[in-house]
């Protein structure tokens, strides 16, 4: 069915570099940003540009499907009409709003800098304007040396005004005398009875090792049913082969999850107990970090993707989707909450291999990690496992600001089928979206025999297939910019320079 979409915004005013001197205000009487205490002391105020100031600096706008963008140019970009330039002249946001119904809008500033700026310069980035209230804002910068958009801050708006700031290297930044900056703030298909689905897998290792032909059915159906069911992402959650040590079952595991990769379909895995193997060496060298950080999608990782997240973003809803691996302690821990707190404003499904017991209850690791990041986590709403072999849904209502009335349900769920024909006859869970009712369905599919449930419905009718109450509306963005200011630094060699003094 088709939903009504809605609108993100995207605003953003003001850019500027600094010309002569060391100064406390720019020729438009905004203060000047002081060299960060981080920089070295011998740097004097060379150059200043400014939104407020077109010369030598192209404001243009766009939106793109990611974040940042996957190129420099992407198609599309427009530069400033002459009122939204007049707009960063009287630095009057509501004038130059940029909007976008299910992409991440952004602006673009380029710079032409003085020929005279040399590799060991300094440049400083500041930026000024409005987004909508929880999104998150980034500034990046092209570094040419990486061929790609580099992350330099990003901060979650509130009510007013924010803020960005950085420093960057000259050698890492300009190239022809140019510096490009975007600040983005943070997709609409046609489906069924649901906007779009996503795919759960878990406990392949009996495919790897004795029944191939399954696992490479599982890989294929998804591929081929990618448009027809609106497929937008796929879970694993671990023991993707049964024995980590044996290479010949990796191969195969990579080659049947490399269908994904072909069919350019998102997904993510983390390390079971029986793909440790020798300190997880062999994980790592066929589903590593090395295979996913090209990937628009891919946010980070922990220890070589034994952890990592996924950034998936679906006509207009934005998601985090984080993984944790076998052997979880402290370190782990710190780490998961260090990436849900930077990213409040998504909706968090985190992924274990172990997680809930076979009769529903948490295992005492589950339990820690319920404790210490479910519930401080309030973007958190399902945790997905395996390990053992069951299938449960285990569902807490938090209360997460005190006041004596539920905030949010965490649907907990095991789903493991390792101990049927097979090993497992294909199974996996659809999770169906459906926007108009803002729930997500639950299913059990076999691709392999084209069945659905694993469980007899008529005496289990709740044990594989219900419905989570998920907020999956629309999320509005926006960005907006009061001012933005880029400033060269000149380093000196022995001579002492005025202020006021140019080179």
């Amino acid at each position: 069915m088709y939903k009504q979409r809605l609108n993100k915004l995207l605003m953003i005013t003001c850019l500027t570099f600094l010309l002569p001197a060391i100064v406390q205000t720019s020729d438009s009487g905004i203060p000047s940003i002081p060299v960060q205490a981080s920089a070295p002391q011998n740097y004097f105020h060379a150059h200043q540009y400014t939104s407020t100031d077109r010369g030598d600096m192209m404001v243009s706008e766009n939106a793109t499907k990611t974040e940042p963008p996957r190129s420099y140019s992407p198609i599309g970009e427009r530069e400033f009409s002459k009122e939204k330039y007049q707009s960063l002249r009287s630095m009057y946001t509501a004038e130059n709003e940029t909007h976008s119904q299910v992409e991440f809008p952004y602006h673009r500033f380029d710079v032409k800098v003085h020929r005279n700026v040399k590799p060991s310069d300094k440049i400083t980035l500041y930026w000024k304007g409005k987004s909508l209230p929880g999104r998150q804002v980034t500034m990046y910068g092209w570094n040419v040396l990486e061929g790609k958009w580099v992350e330099i801050e990003g901060v979650v708006a509130g009510d007013t005004s924010i803020e960005l700031k950085g420093t960057v290297n000259v050698e890492d930044f300009v190239q022809n005398r140019k510096v490009s900056v975007i600040v983005q703030d943070q997709l609409s298909q046609k489906s069924k009875s649901y906007d779009y689905s996503f795919v759960w897998m878990s406990d392949t290792q009996y495919y790897s090792q004795d029944y191939p032909a399954v696992f490479k059915s599982i890989t294929e159906w998804i591929a081929e049913n990618r448009d027809v069911m609106n497929i937008k992402y796929v879970f694993h959650t671990g023991d993707i082969v049964n024995r980590g040590n044996d290479d010949r079952q990796w191969k195969r595991a990579s080659a049947y999850m490399n269908t994904l990769d072909v069919a350019r379909i998102p997904y993510g895995v983390l390390p079971g107990n029986h793909d440790e193997g020798h300190d997880f060496q062999h994980y790592q060298a066929h589903f590593g970090e090395q295979r996913f950080k090209k990937k628009s999608y891919y946010g980070g990782s922990f220890e070589q993707n034994r952890g990592h997240y996924d950034l998936i973003s679906v006509n207009g809803k934005d998601y985090i989707f984080v993984y944790m691996g076998w052997g979880i302690g402290k370190k782990e821990i710190e780490w998961l909450n260090e990436v849900l707190e930077r990213y409040p404003d998504r909706t968090a499904i985190l992924s274990f291999h172990e997680y809930l017991k076979k009769n529903g209850d948490r295992s005492r690791k589950g339990n820690e990690i319920y404790e210490k990041v479910v519930k401080p986590n309030s973007n958190v709403v399902a945790v997905l496992c395996g390990h053992y072999h069951s299938s449960r849904l285990a569902v807490d209502e938090l209360d997460d600001d005190g006041n004596g009335t539920v905030d949010r349900k965490v649907y907990q769920i095991l789903a493991d089928y390792q101990k049927g024909p097979e090993g497992g006859s294909g199974f996996v869970r659809l999770l169906h979206v459906d926007e108009e009712t803002n729930t997500i369905d639950v299913r059990t599919y076999s691709p392999y025999t084209n069945k659905y449930h694993y469980y007899n419905p008529d005496k289990h009718p709740k044990k594989e297939q219900f419905t989570m109450d998920i907020n999956v509306e629309k999320t509005n963005k926006m960005i907006s910019t009061t001012y933005f200011e880029l400033n060269i630094y000149k380093q000196v060699s022995t001579q002492k320079v005025a202020a006021g003094s140019m080179p």
